[in-house]
């Protein structure tokens, strides 16, 4: 997949929202840097730094939609395409209770290690959030390799210390759920932690990610670490 075709992934997603309501809705952009790229705890790029590329929609009715795309260098082999995320859904709130969040979810993505993997999936996700709290349950029947059916439950929360600073954590359990022969019946946990800084439009953020126990291809880069990341917002 070439960069053209996952900018244009991002278009598909996000413009076809544009007509209805225009003047009502929502539409935003972001430009980021990171240190690495970690996808449920695990990296991606092989503790190399990613650029990304994102598009979000939303709309009054409380329909959504996005798609970011990310680009890296592995292991000095010249810029190419790691792959996208595009995801859409529809949020709203239950009359004096809490928010919940329906959608899915497409993952596409080509890392490259001693060879070159896929991962490629597609997902349905529940969720609700109260204040500064979130959960959301996922089912793929093709993650983390086709013919597998797994089960991803996941809680966030955010505090607000001072303005301008965020404290992120996240607690995430992936679960087999099928019976195929190359499961081993084990749960797999990722936690981050992290520190935001807001500045205007921009944000920097520092973040401690883990992964227990660690998935194949098994690179030193999917031990616990650090991940530094700098975002713009338009």
């Amino acid at each position: 997949m070439n960069a053209a075709r996952a900018f244009g992934l991002i278009l598909a997603v996000a413009l076809p929202w544009l007509a209805p309501a225009a003047a009502r809705a929502q539409l935003s952009g972001m430009v980021g840097a990171a240190s690495d790229y970690r996808l449920r705890g695990s990296s991606l790029t092989d503790g190399r730094g990613a650029l990304s590329l994102g598009a979000n929609y939303d709309h009054p009715s409380g329909a959504y939609a996005g798609a970011t795309a990310i680009g890296h260098d592995p292991g000095g082999r010249g810029p190419r395409v790691l792959g996208y995320q595009a995801y859409a859904g529809v949020a709203g709130r239950f009359p004096g209770g809490p928010g919940w969040d329906v959608g899915v979810s497409r993952v596409d993505m080509r890392p490259y290690f001693d060879r070159e993997y896929s991962i490629d999936y597609s997902q349905a996700y529940v969720g609700l959030s109260q204040g500064p709290v979130s959960g959301r349950l996922s089912l793929a029947p093709d993650y983390p390799r086709h013919g597998a059916v797994t089960a991803y439950a996941e809680l966030n929360a955010v505090a607000r210390p001072a303005d301008g600073w965020r404290l992120t954590s996240h607690a995430g359990a992936l679960t087999r759920l099928d019976d195929g022969a190359a499961s081993d019946g084990r749960t797999r946990y990722d936690v981050a932690v992290g520190v935001v800084r807001e500045l205007g439009r921009a944000e920097a953020s520092l973040t401690w990610v883990a992964v227990s126990p660690r998935p194949g291809p098994r690179t030193t880069w999917t031990r616990p670490g650090l991940v530094a990341g700098l975002a713009v917002f338009f």
